[in-house]
């Protein structure tokens, strides 16, 4: 375990005690407060593992020949991401043992648009993309992009660039086209990485579809054609986060 991970876990180990210490005047209070402890620090470590783990998928399920196991498994791992990134390991030992759960309240209806929560494009799974990047890459420089969206849900959606630029001599010009709609933002020149290894993600804007859509083409430009400097690793298609 790493001296980080050591240092946040005495962190939370001394809340704890410290929290175990005082009287029994809310314990509500206080279990609420252990357990968003708890939720923020399983977050932060879970969801950027999970979201390698679904970009890994992704790719490969767009070269295998029997696609309904990868795809099962994208959602699974898209529903975790859009719920927090936890995972409730004692149902999952209880599912994976066979044994007798307690009775279960009554299972919620989850809508269709929470379940499609998040889209991940990579460049390897772009159906078109100039110029053409090294085979078995996982970041590309582009100018343009296209990816077939098997399924999206009717809603409102926000379109987020993870991407590393570090030679931005001014503002590179972005658009997402999908659905007859464009979203257009300049990326400004002091939003430049420091190196092409370093990622930053630019919210770009939002789409708000009407109905449900599938198998529709969404295409993605970044400034000249001739001369592409954005090196993109990402877009994430996403429902908006809730206002606090």
């Amino acid at each position: 375990m790493s001296r980080r991970a050591l240092i946040s876990l005495f962190s939370l180990m001394g809340a704890l005690s410290l929290t175990a210490q005082q009287p029994a005047a809310a314990p509500a209070t206080r279990l609420r407060q252990m357990e968003a402890i708890y939720q923020k620090e399983l977050s932060s470590r879970h969801i950027p593992l999970l979201g390698k783990y679904l970009v890994e998928l992704q790719r490969q399920a767009a070269s295998a020949t029997d696609k309904a196991a990868y795809q099962a498994e994208i959602s699974r791992i898209q529903q975790i991401i859009s719920s927090g990134g936890v995972v409730d390991l004692i149902a999952a030992q209880q599912a994976q043992s066979n044994a007798m759960p307690m009775p279960p309240p009554t299972p919620e209806i989850v809508p269709v648009e929470r379940r499609q929560a998040l889209i991940v494009l990579s460049p390897a799974l772009a159906s078109k993309i100039v110029p053409f990047p090294a085979p078995n890459t996982t970041t590309a420089v582009l100018a343009e992009a296209e990816w077939r969206i098997e399924a999206i849900a009717a809603g409102t959606y926000d379109v987020l660039v993870q991407y590393a630029c570090p030679d931005m001599t001014g503002d590179v010009p972005l658009s997402v086209e999908f659905n007859g709609q464009t979203v257009e933002k300049a990326l400004e020149g002091d939003r430049a990485t420091k190196d092409a290894q370093t990622f930053r993600i630019f919210r770009l804007g939002s789409l708000t579809l009407t109905g449900d859509h599938r198998g529709e083409t969404l295409r993605f430009a970044a400034g000249d054609k001739n001369s592409p400097k954005l090196i993109l690793k990402s877009i994430l298609i996403t429902k908006p986060r809730p206002a606090n």
